[in-house]
């Protein structure tokens, strides 16, 4: 996981690098062998389960500014996330999960899409994962890279179009050398992955077209969600 400090607007900030590989069912990880020979080896497999939505304008002003906003429930990250794209990687804000999202993303939108951001922002899409997370180690013990067998299940809620694919994510360790993924690459490669570049799991769920005269509703439109679909409250003064 990528190391965390104080952020903006009381957000824990980090910054992620990692690499995304599509992959078959039948797919498998790479095995101890092929790993020591690399210099590394496998801690536990963990598990877990994922629940996320994601929100952004009808017209996709986040999107198009590689800005990805999202409320996850599960994992060891849980909470309201802004992720931010850029040439060497992600940087990342935290807030924790709470039924309303926080007042401190709110002002990050407003000032990314303008003072009107709450009224305009609307859940886009729900994304269920079935995560498997491997760290790698070196001969010391160091970890190095956590790596993510992912079973994604997609809804696109403007076009109510639906997808599911897995893939794995080789995310670099904080203070690990970054070449450490391409001495990994390659495992993957012949394990049957394949490197998929800038394209992340909400950019894939929004490529199926738009269905006819469908509108995204704004967040005071919205009618009372379960718990796993998260309102977003008019923006306060701090």
């Amino acid at each position: 996981m990528p190391p965390e400090a104080p952020g903006a607007n009381g957000a824990i900030e980090s910054f992620e690098i990692e690499r995304k590989y599509e992959i078959d069912d039948r797919a498998e990880l790479p095995g101890l062998r092929d790993l020591a020979a690399i210099g590394l080896s496998p801690g536990a497999p963990e598990r877990h389960l994922l629940e996320a939505r994601y929100f952004d304008t009808p017209a996709g002003e986040l999107g198009a500014q590689r800005v990805a906003v999202r409320m996850r429930r599960g994992g060891k990250d849980e909470g309201w996330h802004l992720k931010e794209k850029g040439p060497d990687g992600a940087r990342e804000l935290l807030w924790p999960l709470a039924e309303e999202m926080p007042q401190g993303l709110i002002r990050e939108l407003e000032a990314r899409i303008g003072p009107d951001a709450p009224a305009r922002i609307g859940a886009i899409a729900s994304l269920r994962t079935s995560r498997v997370t491997v760290r790698l180690r070196d001969a010391e013990g160091v970890e190095l890279v956590e790596l993510a067998d992912d079973r994604v299940e997609a809804s696109n809620e403007l076009t109510g179009g639906r997808q599911a694919w897995r893939e794995w994510e080789a995310e670099l360790m904080p203070g690990a050398d970054a070449t450490v993924l391409d001495r990994l690459e390659p495992l993957l490669v012949a394990a049957g992955a394949t490197r998929v570049r800038g394209t992340s799991k909400i950019q894939r769920t929004m490529s199926l077209p738009p269905a006819p005269e469908m509108s995204l509703p704004s967040a005071t439109e919205m009618p009372t969600p379960p718990a796993a679909q998260i309102p977003i409250p008019p923006s306060r003064d701090a």
